[in-house]
């Protein structure tokens, strides 16, 4: 996600906004990813899309597999607030009293909304 020779998706505007960096004589253009914003405790939304846990010795339990990624062009376009990971469809809870999605109701996956002004 991260890496210059993958999506290259960085989590500020203003490096986003630089379009592209050079390495090792290549020019690799940017994404903005504006989810990095939501993952973990940083708003009442929950801390990310998608919740997972095994018995194993590294587990980050919460996991943000759905992202929103923007080119450099139509960044100005995206409102920031308008982004939700979204746990109700304004009826239905998608989460269960545990605060976890709940496959019961819809999906593994919390589905995220966000808005461009085309």
């Amino acid at each position: 996600m991260v890496s210059a020779s993958g999506l290259h998706a960085v989590m500020t505007r203003e490096i986003a906004l630089r379009g592209s960096r050079k390495v090792a004589n290549k020019e690799y253009p940017f994404f903005y990813n504006p989810m990095w914003g939501h993952f973990g405790d940083g708003d009442e939304t929950p801390p990310g899309t998608h919740y997972y846990t095994a018995s194993r010795l590294k587990e980050f339990f919460w996991h943000m597999f759905d992202q929103v990624l923007l080119r450099p062009d139509i960044i100005e376009l995206f409102e920031p607030s308008t982004l939700k990971v979204l746990d109700t469809d304004g009826a239905s809870s998608f989460l269960t009293e545990h605060r976890l999605p709940d496959n019961n109701v819809g999906s593994d996956h919390l589905p995220i909304l966000f808005k461009l002004n085309l």
